[in-house]
């Protein structure tokens, strides 16, 4: 890799660098949630609320595997990032030699087990007996799609690492595209199973194409498949910096099939409008995740570059970006739940649970402003275990018990929407807790190129 390729971010204005990185990021995960978007459009219109429903049921175990993908891919952005800020590019390739090696190998190992015991977790959930063969037959197609998303995850990460996000765009274009073409007419001939397979189609055509684009010489990164291995200090650094995060990733999902089988108690209707919703939520929040990923890659840079003192310009611009975008959204999601929703249903019931959803938890975009900044700092210094456990905290010793207990009260299906936002608000206390400790300063590594020899 030669030194001009990517983004410096060691000097100049932290503002202007976390617009850099982040607007083009926001796009990408836009298109990211252009899959889903559009599949559950077709979906909802061309199959009814039977076929939406099974696949909001299939949603919480697709999550786990990506959130695993997601999770431990932020390790190689985290140590790229701290690499490429101390300019040790040849250490740059071997973590990306080794992470294609180990993240196929993944891969393939945990799509298989679910694939084979996939029946047993839609069980686990308590997936409606009317929806059951359909989910089922759903989720094995589209696991094959979810290996996609393994491949494009290493992609990103060594891209966002070394401060490029418009690159990606590129490839997410274009199999959004392939994919909106796709969608109508294979789930017209194949139902929902031609959902699934139009975002294996078109991830595989991206994939394709990214693989093409990243060995070309103007990019400056060598991806040689014959020099693919494991060089066994860059694994462990992956393992210790990436399982905290896989698990902290990991943990939403899985209190999401807790919290997917409390709402099953009030029908498929319920289902289906938490669905649409929380797709609704995940574009809303996309702004937020971008800027916490930036924190974190150039809280990274910084850190590589031994100037720890920018991180606090992050933090304050990070918040100020990030407060005033989803302060807009929580106004137009607030003024407008219905209309926003129809995109991806019609039935009114669905509208009325769905819509009553989106106003209590309006208020918890704001608070998300500050999480993820907090947690990108924290994440960019290395510390993903404080990440992992804040998580392990909030959702699953507060928010599963908690939505539990409250969905069982008076106020029925609205104590879970209730519960999810008390839960968002303890977890920002924590993570800006621990950043104004200042404990995310201690015991930073010194990144060297002889250290990976």
């Amino acid at each position: 890799m030669k030194k001009h390729a990517g983004n410096d971010f060691t000097t100049g204005d932290i503002k202007s660098h976390i617009l850099k990185f982040a607007v083009p990021m926001v796009i990408g995960l836009f298109l990211t949630m252009g899959y889903t978007i559009i599949n559950t459009i077709w979906i909802g219109n061309l199959l009814g609320k039977e076929a939406m429903a099974a696949t909001s049921v299939s949603f919480p175990i697709t999550f786990i595997l990506i959130a695993i993908a997601t999770g431990s891919t932020t390790a190689i952005s985290i140590l790229i990032s701290r690499n490429y800020g101390a300019k040790n590019f040849n250490t740059i390739n071997k973590i990306i030699e080794t992470s294609f090696s180990l993240f196929s190998i993944l891969a393939v190992v945990l799509i298989s087990l679910v694939f084979i015991f996939k029946n047993e977790l839609l069980n686990l959930m308590g997936t409606p007996k009317e929806i059951f063969n359909m989910a089922s037959s759903y989720l094995g197609v589209l696991l094959f799609a979810t290996f996609i998303n393994y491949i494009y995850s290493v992609i990103n990460s060594i891209l966002s690492g070394i401060g490029d996000t418009k690159t990606s765009v590129k490839f997410l274009i274009l199999s959004t595209i392939v994919n909106a073409i796709l969608d109508p007419f294979l789930i017209m001939k194949f139902k929902l199973n031609g959902a699934a397979g139009a975002s294996l189609v078109s991830g595989s055509i991206a994939i394709i194409s990214a693989i093409i684009c990243l060995k070309r010489k103007k990019l400056q990164i060598d991806i040689i498949p014959k020099r693919f291995g494991f060089n066994k200090k860059i694994v462990l650094e992956i393992l210790k910096m990436g399982m905290p995060s896989t698990i902290q990733q990991c943990l939403m999902p899985i209190s999401l099939i807790f919290i997917t089988s409390f709402i099953s108690r009030f029908g498929a209707d319920a289902i289906a409008a938490y669905g649409a919703a929380s797709k609704v939520d995940y574009l809303a929040i996309m702004p937020g995740m971008a800027i916490g990923t930036a924190a974190s890659v150039i809280t990274g840079q910084n850190i590589g570059a031994n100037k720890l003192e920018r991180v606090k310009d992050v933090l304050k611009w990070g918040i100020i970006i990030n407060f005033t975008t989803l302060a807009l959204v929580a106004i137009l999601v607030t003024i407008f739940p219905n209309q926003i929703l129809m995109a991806f249903a019609r039935d009114s019931k669905i509208l009325v649970i769905g819509s009553t959803y989106l106003r209590i938890n309006a208020v918890g975009y704001l608070i998300f402003s500050v999480t993820y900044v907090t947690n990108g700092i924290i994440t960019g210094s290395g510390k993903t275990m404080v990440t992992m456990t804040i998580s392990a905290v909030t959702l699953l010793l507060f928010r599963v018990p908690l939505a539990n207990f409250m969905s069982q009260t008076s106020i029925g299906i609205k104590g879970i929407w209730y519960a999810i936002l008390i839960t968002s608000v303890f977890s920002t206390i924590c993570s800006m807790l621990y950043y104004l400790s200042g404990r995310y300063k201690k015991k930073l590594v010194v990144y060297r190129e002889e250290a990976y020899n």
